[in-house]
């Protein structure tokens, strides 16, 4: 009882400690920005309900304010890091952000409805966020909607279509579907790839990142959204995973750029055309938001085991806000559908 008593009172000295670097950093930010510069805190719900709290800087002659996530820097406020260096270090990062985000958004229906797209994610683990979002249920995942706000060199910039949207607009989640329907193959089109090939490429990219000493871009948040990109990490540790266990054949289904691509199920065109090419039914491994596994239905695995190296994968690899599902999925080409 003791022992419990204590451990309650260190949660809450913790949780205390954090919201006071949030208050500390904040001021400061407000204090080296000047006052041209409104500075806000924002708690966003990411994917699967990870909870985290961003910094957002906003001037009047911007239109967009990137979220610049806190969590982190706390972490290097443990281990010594200054307040002043903190504060320092966002700023940094909000002018660099300002500069490659200058793009007009402009959220009208009528000009988003050719930009409307759809992702998918787990429905248990996002229950918060869907009750504010339109969305379909799918299987043991929803599909929500997303306006595409960037798209270029510099990464995908979207935002997450809200219910208040949805009435703002006075549509419904059917006519957003048919748009997403349309739009989301168009702009990101599918890639199917062996699993060797996936493997081969990001094993040359790793090599040429070590030898040209290229810099990866980081993505930030707008107004609740990530602008993410596939982890190589990731999808080689669940492609090792998987190989280990049994030389089989796999394909790597995702989109053109491999953000958010494990949508691509929804391509139902694409699912027949490779089951066609395959003269078989294929299991679907969700490997994470970005992408899955196909495996034809003939190789002699149980969907257990599938389902076993899915959940390891998951439990140790994938970071938790881009775990899709545990579950196994099953494409049958006589119905042209997918089922658990």
């Amino acid at each position: 009882m003791i022992g419990c008593f204590f451990s309650i009172i260190l949660r809450s000295c913790k949780k205390m400690e954090y919201k006071q670097f949030i208050m500390k950093v904040k001021d400061k930010v407000e204090e080296n920005a000047g006052g041209n510069y409104d500075v806000n805190i924002n708690h966003v719900i990411k994917n699967n309900s990870l909870e985290l709290d961003g910094i957002i800087i906003s001037n009047k002659e911007s239109r967009i304010s990137p979220n610049i996530y806190l969590n982190d820097y706390y972490e290097k406020y443990k281990y010594g890091e200054s307040v002043e260096n903190i504060a320092n270090e966002i700023l940094r990062v909000y002018e660099d952000r300002s500069e490659e985000n200058e793009f007009d958004i402009n959220f009208i229906f009528e000009e988003m409805k050719s930009k409307i797209i759809f992702r998918i994610v787990n429905y248990s683990k996002n229950k918060i966020l869907l009750q504010e979002s339109p969305h379909i249920r799918f299987l043991d995942l929803a599909i929500t909607f997303h306006g595409l706000v960037k798209n270029d060199y510099n990464g995908i910039g979207t935002i997450r279509i809200t219910n208040e949207h949805m009435n703002e607009w006075e549509t419904d989640v059917g006519e957003l579907m048919s748009l997403a329907g349309r739009n989301t193959q168009r702009i990101f089109p599918a890639s199917i790839k062996p699993m060797n090939e996936v493997i081969e490429s990001i094993m040359e990219r790793d090599i040429e990142k070590y030898i040209g000493g290229i810099n990866l871009s980081e993505w930030n948040e707008f107004t609740g959204e990530d602008i993410d990109s596939i982890s190589d990490d990731v999808m080689m540790n669940f492609l090792q995973e998987i190989e280990e266990k049994q030389q089989i054949p796999m394909y790597i289904l995702s989109n053109s750029n491999g953000i958010n691509g494990a949508s691509a199920i929804l391509y139902t065109d694409i699912l027949k055309e490779f089951s066609t090419s395959q003269n078989s039914d294929f299991y679907i491994l969700p490997s994470s938001i970005h992408e899955v596994i196909l495996v034809p239905y003939s190789v002699q695995l149980s969907k257990e085991t599938l389902r076993e190296m899915v959940l390891n994968v998951n439990q140790t690899q994938v970071p938790e806000d881009e775990v899709l599902s545990n579950q196994v999925y099953i494409y049958r080409r006589s119905t042209n559908s997918i089922e658990i």
